[in-house]
């Protein structure tokens, strides 16, 4: 650890990136100092410095125990928390753009880990296009992104990441990632996107609630862009096996509307949770690990109160296209066709949870995700909607 020596008297410099003074109580963040005039570096800490007043040294363990940091990796970027991991963006899949894993404050994964991982217990071999947390359509100007079919790159329907325009982790504490995708098939680029993914805690507390608010902005650069009426889509997560209500461990599935479980499939909401046992119990003597997933759309994203592909077998997706297959009620939606050049917007916010969150937790949850600007930490506002 290096040691700084200001006029106030003698400071420390903690990794959680901020000076604080052993006299004056003054604590600034390392971004917030525009001179370093009077600081002196020292190789050694003098005595004084191993007697800080003890408020400071538990500010400084706590602000290092929810620091989001962000690192590349051969695949992508990997997101931590304090030093251990939370996410990882694979920038190619295969076939797409993912999450996985993804860790929630209690240790556990909370996604299904086949197939871009080994099987789990409790994991069913199916959907193999079901992978952890990703964004596809089952129709866009005919080709089928969701399941991708039987034809082999690059005739296949695929998303590529073409590069990234942001990768970092700002002074807000949240880890920012924006990329670059093109979606193509038959050998062409049949639209573009630019996606924004912000990694973060609710609560500046370790075993706080985590998120990920995914922004996308779909871009009719190449023509125009039909998005199909089709249940197969859009902005998905595969829970884990133990939590999906069919393994009958006590999983659900509760909509804003109050719906519940096979109820709330095709139904409009506003945010959708899904919540359970992360894993089974080790043993009879104890108790499961349990845990959720929330995920809120926000209001200012594109049909807002969307149809939700929410299946009891573990599929979790917003869908904002699907109408003919889902139940009939309002909004209504159903296909929508950009013109080249256009554009729409969709932004998500996805927590996980540790334990259980109720609907009174949730309603405030989205409260504050609607507070959020559309763009903040996130891809560029829509040309047109």
């Amino acid at each position: 650890m290096a040691y700084l020596r200001l006029a106030a008297g003698l400071i420390g410099f903690f990794p959680a990136v901020a000076l604080v003074a052993a006299e004056g109580n003054v604590s600034l963040p390392l971004g917030q100092i525009e001179s370093t005039a009077g600081i002196q570096d020292t190789d050694a800490p003098p005595a004084a410095c191993c007697t800080l007043p003890g408020r400071f040294a538990v500010a400084a363990a706590a602000a290092n125990s929810t620091r989001v940091t962000i690192e590349p990796t051969e695949t992508g970027q990997r997101v931590l928390i304090a030093g251990h991991l939370f996410a990882e963006y694979v920038a190619d899949t295969g076939r797409l753009p993912a999450v996985w894993p993804i860790i929630g404050p209690s240790g556990h994964e909370m996604t299904r880990s086949w197939p871009l991982g080994p099987r789990k217990a409790d994991e069913m071999v199916d959907h193999p296009h079901h992978e952890s947390l990703w964004f596809s359509h089952g129709g866009v100007n005919g080709h089928d992104f969701w399941q991708g079919g039987k034809l082999e790159p690059p005739q296949r329907p695929h998303i590529v990441h073409t590069g990234y325009l942001r990768s970092e982790a700002t002074d807000a504490g949240v880890a920012v990632i924006e990329t670059t995708n093109d979606w193509r098939a038959d050998g062409k680029t049949v639209l573009t996107d630019v996606r924004s993914l912000a990694f973060g805690l609710l609560e500046d507390a370790p075993d706080s609630p985590r998120y990920i608010d995914f922004t996308i902005r779909l871009q009719a650069s190449e023509g125009p862009a039909t998005f199909a009426d089709t249940k197969e889509g859009t902005f998905g997560v595969r829970v884990p096996g133990a939590m999906k209500v069919d393994a009958q461990l006590d999983g659900e599935i509760l909509s804003s509307s109050g719906l519940r479980d096979a109820d709330a499939w095709g139904q409009p909401a506003d945010w959708v949770d899904y919540h359970g046992p992360l894993a089974r119990a080790e043993d009879e003597a104890t108790e499961p690990p349990m845990g959720g997933i929330t995920i809120l759309s926000h209001p200012e994203s594109f049909r807002p109160t969307c149809r939700w592909h929410v299946r009891t077998y573990g599929l979790f997706a917003a869908n904002p296209f699907g109408a003919a297959h889902f139940p009939p009620g309002e909004p209504q939606q159903g296909a929508v066709t950009l013109a080249a050049g256009d554009s729409l917007t969709l932004r998500y916010r996805v927590i996980f949870y540790a334990q259980s969150a109720s609907a009174d937790t949730i309603r405030g949850w989205r409260q504050d995700f609607a507070a959020t600007p559309l763009d903040q930490n996130t891809a560029p506002k829509a040309a047109s909607r």
